[in-house]
């Protein structure tokens, strides 16, 4: 028994324990990035709401089904007889006993027209029976009736309307869900740069720490050998204190910047970031580049064209209600009666039994108040709405014009605060040489050691606004997610339930 547990249980043991405890592996930023397409909160209601977008587009081709329709009855009539001849031979009442089934079939054509086919079945059984007529007889009838709006109500447009507007809407809610995933990236990328920020920061500090202790370590043995006065121990000890809280602010900042990359991930417990360093990647960049790019990927652009062509569609609407209501009806039938239900069904295919009817219906409210109005209105709209996309597109070449500037201040800080750092660090190895010799006093290789950390702080600071400035140039342009390699998918199908964002 001692055996099989030490060959076969124990490794399982350890492996299921290790399982459980283990640590998940640092992230990188094209991880964080997936991570947050993937569990973002608000980024799945948007998705539902996309596809709910994508079933009412799909709901409005309903209008197309062909409708069957049918009616059965069963009743009785009676009436008084309107003659004196046959009241006084049948007495005063008159009984209709009647039986009918009857089908109809109505197809909408995306002209505005409406074909329908019906087809009527009634028997009727009188009471009493007059000498000419046939009792109980069946009168069938079978027409094929069309009516097609000319004017108001004419076209595809007017027919489809709810589906235009249906895809004009799930139009906005794919822009919706795309400026969902810019928010989240750029929130994303923000919080990791400013994790990697902090992250080099606390290291840095940690290093001042070090180097305060080893100078009171150094103070003190000289202290004690009399080469020193007691004041410098105390100068190097505020040093140190000093020191440790700046690196308690940076640890704080730290771990305040990766709640918040926490937060976008949507996970429970603090993530790691991986162990790579801040860098800053040189681009080209050009307004009038940036320019085009925005205007063919920016979502709230888009948004708005999309909001522009959904009350250009309400004004044509609007104008054709202006017009008069006049139809084409046109119907052809056969019918056919005997008393038999056969024979009347026979009667169908004779021509002799023929009905036609071609006419014009005209329809027009006097004054046409409500349509006028409802056209103004429509279209003062649309003068707004365009007036609100030619601000966004300002306001977009602004933003646009505002990072690239951004993006040239930083790099040049980049370059300024490298040259400080330089500066610093040889400063700092100047006053450690003349400490030894006696040239340079506690306070001064503690106000160097801080130049050297102000220094680096101010250049990993410049590293990762320089980063954040690409960001925002990035989203200026709308050409964060195709960078980054997230696409949106193609199907928006309502029955599938996965992502509609996706990370490469």
């Amino acid at each position: 028994m001692t055996a099989i547990f030490r060959i076969v249980l124990l490794p399982l043991l350890t492996a299921v324990l290790a399982a459980g405890t283990a640590v998940a592996a640092p992230l990188t930023l094209r991880d964080a990035e997936r991570l947050a397409i993937e569990r973002n909160l608000n980024l799945k209601a948007q998705t539902y709401s996309t596809r709910a977008s994508e079933a009412l587009v799909r709901a409005g081709f309903g209008i197309y089904n062909p409708v069957l329709q049918a009616d059965v009855a069963a009743g009785e009539a009676r009436r008084i007889f309107d003659t004196i001849q046959t009241t006084a031979a049948f007495g005063n009442l008159s009984t209709s006993e009647y039986r009918r089934f009857n089908f109809s079939l109505i197809q909408p054509l995306p002209t505005g027209a409406s074909v329908a086919l019906d087809f009527d079945n009634q028997r009727q059984d009188l009471d009493p029976v007059s000498a000419n007529v046939i009792n109980p007889a069946w009168n069938n009838a079978v027409r094929l009736s069309l009516v097609q709006p000319l004017l108001r109500g004419f076209g595809r447009t007017v027919t489809e309307q709810e589906i235009l507007f249906a895809v004009r809407d799930r139009n906005i809610a794919v822009e919706e869900l795309r400026l969902r995933a810019f928010d989240i990236i750029t929130a994303v990328r923000d919080a990791w740069f400013d994790a990697l920020r902090y992250r080099d920061e606390v290291e840095f500090r940690r290093t001042s720490v070090s180097l305060s202790e080893q100078v009171l370590k150094e103070n003190r043995a000289r202290v004690d050998a009399g080469v020193l006065p007691p004041v410098e121990i105390l100068e190097a000890q505020v040093g140190v204190q000093l020191r440790e809280r700046e690196l308690l602010d940076s640890q704080r900042a730290y771990e305040d910047a990766i709640d918040r990359l926490t937060l976008q991930l949507n996970l429970s417990e603090p993530v790691e970031v991986a162990n790579v360093p801040l860098t800053a990647p040189q681009v080209q960049v050009s307004v009038e580049e940036g320019l085009r790019a925005a205007l063919a990927l920016r979502p709230d652009l888009r948004q708005q064209e999309e909001q522009v062509a959904r009350l250009e569609l309400t004004r044509q609407l609007a104008r054709n209600n202006t017009l008069p209501q006049l139809d084409v009806a046109a119907r052809y039938g056969h019918s056919g009666f005997d008393a038999d239900y056969g024979d009347a069904l026979g009667d169908l295919s004779d021509t002799n039994f023929r009905s036609w009817e071609v006419g014009l219906l005209f329809s027009y409210p006097i004054g046409n108040t409500t349509a006028r109005n409802q056209l103004q209105r429509s279209q003062l709209l649309l003068s707004g709405q365009k007036a609100l996309l030619g601000q966004v597109r300002d306001e977009i070449r602004q933003e646009i014009r505002a990072a690239v500037r951004d993006l040239d201040v930083n790099w040049k800080v980049i370059e300024v605060t490298e040259l400080g750092t330089r500066l610093a660090r040889e400063r700092l190895q100047t006053l450690l040489k003349r400490r030894e010799v006696g040239l340079a006093t506690t306070r001064d290789v503690l106000e160097g050691e801080e130049d050297l950390a102000e220094a680096r702080t101010q250049h990993i600071a410049a590293l990762a606004n320089y980063n954040r400035a690409l960001t925002a140039y990035l989203r200026a342009t709308g050409e964060l997610l195709d960078r980054q390699g997230i696409r949106i998918a193609r199907e928006l199908s309502p029955s599938d339930q996965g992502p509609l964002v996706e990370a490469e």
